[in-house]
């Protein structure tokens, strides 16, 4: 079903929850650092296993071996922490369409990776009225003290009907006033 002719857009309404399946333009230098982090990341999670499980650790003193354990359930956290953030951004870098879900209540923005992706969502309460924007040549919003971005992969003319149209859902006072 398309609501609006834009090439590459598929809409689709299910149960008063507007569905919005996007293209997106890949940012291939991203993916390869992105790439390159991921791959650096597992590598020396491997090489730090083999040192924590090495037979250099059975020979320590129990006292050095206690303060071992304690360093390295420090390093695995702060790890796993940085890990965590490069994967979600290679996921993010990755993912070759964006699909929206927007209904009165809720807003929600998924990157689907096979089964995996990254996935926001966002209390239309506080979501401000949509516009462009010309830095990230994609569709935004401000959410409180912070924005968000989708639509990066269409042109600006294709985006800006796709503004005015959320708009006019969504926010019906913004689309009056700005036919005044």
């Amino acid at each position: 079903m398309s609501i609006l002719p834009i090439e590459g857009v598929q809409f689709d309404t299910v149960d008063e929850r507007l569905k919005i399946v996007l293209p997106l333009q890949r940012k291939w230098h991203y993916l390869a650092v992105y790439s390159v982090l991921l791959l650096s990341w597992i590598g020396v999670t491997g090489w730090m296993l083999v040192l924590l499980f090495g037979s250099s650790v059975r020979e320590l003193a129990t006292q050095f071996v206690i303060v071992w354990a304690i360093i390295l359930l420090i390093w695995a956290y702060v790890w796993y922490r940085l890990g965590s953030h490069v994967w979600r951004w290679w996921q993010y870098y990755f993912a070759q369409r964006e699909v929206l879900f927007v209904d009165e209540d809720i807003l929600i923005i998924r990157r689907p990776l096979s089964l995996l992706g990254v996935t926001d969502a966002y209390d239309m309460e506080h979501v401000s009225p949509f516009y462009y924007n010309d830095n990230h040549r994609a569709v935004a919003f401000d959410y409180g003290s912070r924005g968000g971005l989708f639509a990066d992969g269409i042109r600006r003319e294709d985006a800006q009907r796709l503004i005015d149209f959320l708009n006019r859902r969504f926010y019906p006072e913004t689309a009056e006033l700005d036919d005044d």
